[in-house]
This record gives C-alpha cells, sequence and structure tokens, in this order.
C-alpha cells in the first residue's frame, strides 16, 4: 500500500504578478500543448499581499506595463508570434509557505499531499468544516479533493447539515487528521475519496492508497 504524507500550506505574504499574453481559442488553436488556446507568461515582480485571507486582486489594468519589454513575444509551446490584437494580462497568484520545509509554492504547483483553506468557500456554510476552513486536499494523481464538500454519489443531497466526509483533527497539525464517516453523514462509500484514477483514505496525516 502507497503512502503520500500531508502538510500544510498558508498564505506567504506574499503575490506574484505575471506578464501574460494569450489569444482566444476561437481565433486560432494552439498546435502543440493540452490547452487549446496560445499563451506564455513571465515574471513581473513579487509584491505584498495585502489580503491573506480574501480573494487575489485580479483585475489589473495591464496598460500601465505595456512599454515593458519583457512582455512575451510568442507562444511557449508552439511558433506563433503575438499580435497587438491579442491579450495583455497582469496575471496574480498568491504564494503560500509549506508549514513543514518553509518552501514556497502557488496552489497550481503544490505536490501531492498538500493541503491548504479554499477561503473562497467560505461564504457556502456547507462547504466548510466547523473550524471555518474549506479543506482541500491534492491527491497523489494531482486531483484537488474538497473534503468539506459532497460527494458525487450523495445519498443526501438536500441536506446542508451533514458531511459526506468528516473530518476529525487539525488540518495545520497534519498528523492529527483523519477523514471518515465517524459523525453526522451519508450513507456514500466509507470514507474514502475516488478521484479519477486515485482511490485512497485520509488516515493520521497520509494518504493510503486502497
Amino acid at each position: 500500500m502507497s503512502r503520500v504524507k500531508c502538510f500544510w500550506l498558508e498564505p506567504a505574504g506574499k503575490i506574484q504578478r505575471e506578464l501574460r499574453r494569450y489569444r482566444s481559442s476561437d481565433k486560432g488553436n494552439c498546435t502543440d500543448g493540452e490547452y487549446s488556446y496560445h499563451n506564455a507568461s513571465v515574471l513581473l515582480d513579487v509584491v505584498a499581499d495585502l489580503n491573506p485571507n480574501g480573494v487575489v486582486d485580479a483585475d489589473i489594468n495591464a496598460d500601465q506595463f505595456k512599454g515593458d519589454p519583457r512582455w512575451p513575444l510568442k507562444c511557449e509551446r508552439c511558433d506563433y508570434r503575438f499580435t497587438d490584437e491579442d491579450n495583455f494580462q497582469i496575471f496574480t497568484q498568491r504564494i503560500y509557505r509549506r508549514t513543514d520545509t518553509g518552501e514556497e509554492v502557488m496552489l497550481r504547483l503544490a505536490a501531492p499531499g498538500a493541503m491548504y483553506d479554499a477561503h473562497w468557500y467560505g461564504d457556502v456554510a456547507q462547504w466548510r468544516g466547523a473550524d471555518g476552513r474549506a479543506l482541500i486536499v491534492v491527491l497523489p494523481n494531482g486531483h484537488p479533493w474538497h473534503v468539506d464538500g459532497r460527494a458525487s454519489n450523495c445519498t443526501l443531497p438536500d441536506d446542508k447539515i451533514h458531511k459526506c466526509w468528516v473530518r476529525e483533527g487539525d488540518p495545520t497539525k497534519p498528523e492529527t487528521l483523519t477523514v471518515g464517516k465517524n459523525g453526522v453523514t451519508c450513507s456514500a462509500g466509507a470514507g474514502s475519496i475516488q478521484s479519477g484514477n486515485y482511490h485512497g483514505f485520509l488516515r493520521a496525516g497520509q494518504l493510503e492508497e486502497c
């Protein structure tokens, strides 16, 4: 049985900004890559995160950076060269820090076992746990598992009180965290998670493949 040790990610107090060019897929598809549109980005800077518990401000006017020579000239996956008609964007991402090692990472690059609070679900009570967090765990196949969300085979879809997966322990102390059916729950499964080609349990801070 393979196991992956879990770890907690917390906001590092920084935002990474990138100069991004892209061309919408309805104007021409990229011929090389997993996405259908032309795309490329380069690092602009890293700035202070003034609202670490809120949504990252993505509404930044790119016109103020139009003269910057670092804007990408071509798609990062093929030979397409951007034109003035293609999109200019300031792409922003929050930087997180592993509490066990201090390593900093962005969520899209988080390794299997990463756990974090999806605070953008905070306004929906049934998507949060008793601690107020909306817990996400990155599975070994890279899929994000919303532990406090609904299972696709939930047997009480109209009930807003129960949890399909009941978590016990503190996710900021991963070794204490176990997810199962010990609480107010439905009849779906036995506390395991199945997503894509992964099927397993989260017990004592480790993802255990079935």
